[in-house]
């Protein structure tokens, strides 16, 4: 009797700490990028997003374009997101964030990456869609 008390009790305990654990806010991811953010024509960048949790869906969003959206699971701390053959229509502010297994919410955006990519004539174009051109 005193074994399935307690049994009982460990369970309600470890089910009340993943409660607990869901309702916590996820710390804001590290972003950053492994190359230059200054892209040319059809040219290529990485993109890391990285978290304290192993385990968790990181998430690459554009700040201009509410329907951008790429998904990646990972076992380990980070993501790297590969973006290729950019155009000017590429350029923006990317963020990231992740959710976990537990918690299936999505943690705070990340910090900004503006991202300018160069158009096929050496113009670059940023996030305010302002053509500038390279001398």
């Amino acid at each position: 009797m005193l074994t399935e008390f307690l049994s009982l009790l460990c369970l309600g305990l470890s089910l009340g700490f993943e409660d607990e654990k869901k309702n916590e806010t996820l710390p804001k991811p590290s972003f950053s990028a492994l190359s230059s953010l200054v892209v040319g024509y059809r040219g290529n960048v990485t993109l890391r997003c990285q978290s304290h949790f192993q385990n968790v869906t990181f998430m690459l969003g554009k700040l201009q374009d509410s329907r951008y959206r790429q998904e990646q699971r990972s076992t380990g701390h980070k993501a790297e997101f590969f973006l290729t053959h950019l155009e000017p229509k590429d350029a923006g502010m990317y963020f990231c964030a992740y959710k976990t297994m537990v918690s299936q919410e999505w943690s705070g955006e990340s910090e900004y990456l503006q991202l300018k990519v160069r158009g096929e004539k050496g113009c670059l174009r940023f996030a305010l869609e302002a053509y500038i051109p390279v001398l």
